[in-house]
């Protein structure tokens, strides 16, 4: 089943984790694949993983004048961009009184600012297409969990600005969604997986009693970029196993 033929998709954050299971799951149902990264290295390696249908652009989409130039290569390359899945994020544990300005900028430049420019830079290229957004959030987003501030914060953006460009950009034809994954299996979360004690109550309280794997968060993110899924739109949907119930 090929229900992304002729697509093309770029994915924020496709090097590794959720975003290398969200390429390869976009590619096996046909589409082209665009990545980005900061590590050339671990990009050129995910290429050769994925196959001819991928394509990867190194660059850092906290950084100002990025996201125009990845959104300006991605056209160069397949003429057409489809759906942009959001997906590079930042964050730490910690109380805010140990948090500094320094790491407070990067969570928001990367999980706030660049989302916010790679939708804008992309906005008349997904009105040619009727295309879509998926924003990769977080269920700390809408939980109360002491320690993650500024990255709770950041996500809980990320969903309200989900739920306005929806309106926004509904007009063009374009949707606009969120999925919000509960702790999942991935080099991000190695400080929560190396924590006995929190990865134990994290499974207790999640009613599949597991933690998720990026395969999960992906197959999220395929279905509510489907065109089956075209009257959905505004939507910040849970991958977590059932933990925010």
């Amino acid at each position: 089943m090929e229900n992304f033929k002729n697509k093309v998709i770029l994915i924020t954050g496709g090097g590794t984790g959720i975003g290398k299971a969200t390429a390869s799951a976009f590619i096996a149902q046909g589409a082209k694949v665009v990545i980005t990264g900061r590590r050339q290295s671990v990009l050129e390696e995910t290429t050769q993983e994925l196959g001819p249908q991928a394509y990867a652009i190194a660059a850092d989409v906290s950084k100002k004048g990025e996201p125009a130039r990845i959104i300006e290569e991605s056209i160069r390359k397949f003429g057409q961009l489809d759906i942009l899945v959001n997906n590079a994020g930042a964050g730490s544990m910690g109380p805010l009184a140990e948090t500094s300005d320094e790491l407070i900028e990067n969570i928001y430049r990367t999980n706030v600012f660049a989302p916010l420019a790679l939708i804008r830079e992309a906005t008349n290229h997904l009105a040619r297409s009727k295309g879509a957004v998926i924003n990769i959030s977080s269920v700390s987003s809408s939980g109360m969990m002491p320690g993650v501030v500024a990255y709770a914060s950041s996500k809980a953006a990320v969903d309200h600005a989900t739920r306005l460009l929806a309106a926004e950009l509904g007009p063009m034809g374009i949707r606009v969604n969120a999925v919000a994954p509960g702790l999942t299996d991935t080099d991000i979360t190695a400080d929560v997986k190396s924590n006995e004690d929190m990865l134990g109550m994290i499974i207790s309280q999640t009613p599949m009693g597991r933690l998720g794997d990026p395969k999960d968060i992906a197959n999220a993110v395929v279905s509510l970029s489907d065109s089956r899924a075209g009257w959905i739109t505004g939507q910040c949907v849970q991958a977590s196993g059932g933990y925010l119930l």
